[in-house]
């Protein structure tokens, strides 16, 4: 579930986040791409990041101790910090109308957060019948 909702997140920080302008205004259309602003970046970062420590596992024998729930939580909390991020900076700029109805990748990402955190509870939660 984790790679899901990061294999969702890089896609989506690829696709628009905003745009202005086009259509029956006469003005020139305008937008941005996810990845082009430092918060989405970091997010971007972060799901593929998260996507290298699920296949960690497979590539090793022994655990590893970088592979813990923990480590999990520390990067969904990067991620949602990144977003909330993005969505002040979006809200703060008096051009840009909010809600964005043409930036369907600021959306997409909140589907990937989702997922990711769904696949965090299921990593504690396997940790926990584990260990009982």
């Amino acid at each position: 579930m984790v790679a899901i909702g990061a294999i969702i997140l890089v896609g989506s920080s690829l696709l628009p986040w905003w745009s202005v302008g086009g259509g029956d205004s006469g003005l020139s259309q305008v937008n941005g791409i996810g990845i082009s602003d430092g918060p989405v970046f970091l997010m971007f970062l972060m799901a593929v990041a998260s996507l290298l420590l699920v296949t960690l596992p497979f590539a090793s024998e022994k655990p590893i101790a970088i592979d813990h729930p923990v480590v999990y939580l520390a990067l969904l909390a990067v991620l949602i910090s990144g977003y909330a991020l993005r969505l002040i900076d979006l809200v703060n700029h008096q051009r840009f109308p909010w809600p964005p109805q043409h930036g369907f990748g600021l959306w997409i990402a909140v589907v990937g957060m989702v997922l990711f955190a769904r696949g965090v509870f299921e990593v504690f939660e396997e940790r926990r019948r584990r260990l009982y």
